[in-house]
């Protein structure tokens, strides 16, 4: 069996309000609400038109470990989760300048890796997303799901449908 992921179901729908970054630093951070702190990160890209929402992709055979030269990082067997050791990070950048999805960053005040922990089972950025851009899936249910309708069904959110607004794609 796989490993849940989160995943942008439709890029073009993000409309970059950030409410991914403040509630994952919120969840994650004790001093509050900081999207610098987060372990995801919205970035725009103007010339294209798009926002994209970057997030660990817990990739098998992780770049990300292979690069840390204090072996800090590992990977959880059973949600794929790139675990920090914050004891041993020295805070290099090697991590992040080995991963090619931006899913991984140095906290801006421990100076350590920080990347995506799925909040423990439940995404607080999934939950929270207002057009349902993030996505919580294993890989094969993503790839399966061909039905709009279908994958708006899957995908919890605390936010309620707006009235007279059709969310299917």
């Amino acid at each position: 069996m796989s490993c849940r992921k989160i995943y942008v179901r439709l890029p073009e729908s993000c409309t970059g309000c950030r409410i991914c970054e403040m509630v994952c630093s919120l969840a994650h951070e004790k001093t509050g609400v900081n999207p610098a702190m987060s372990r995801i990160k919205v970035i725009s890209f103007p010339e294209k038109g798009l926002i994209i929402p970057r997030v660990c992709r817990f990739c098998r055979n992780a770049p990300c470990i292979s690069a840390c030269p204090v072996e800090a990082l590992s990977q959880d067997a059973e949600t794929g989760v790139i675990r920090v050791d914050e004891d041993k990070c020295i805070g290099c950048d090697r991590c992040v300048e080995a991963c090619n999805f931006g899913g991984i960053n140095i906290h801006p005040e421990d100076k350590t890796a920080m990347a995506c922990d799925l909040c423990g089972g439940d995404p607080q950025c999934v939950k929270y997303c207002m057009n349902r851009t993030l996505i919580f899936l294993r890989p094969e249910e993503y790839r399966t799901v061909k039905d709009r309708a279908i994958l708006d069904k899957t995908v919890p959110s605390v936010w309620p449908e707006p009235a007279g607004r059709d969310v299917t794609l």
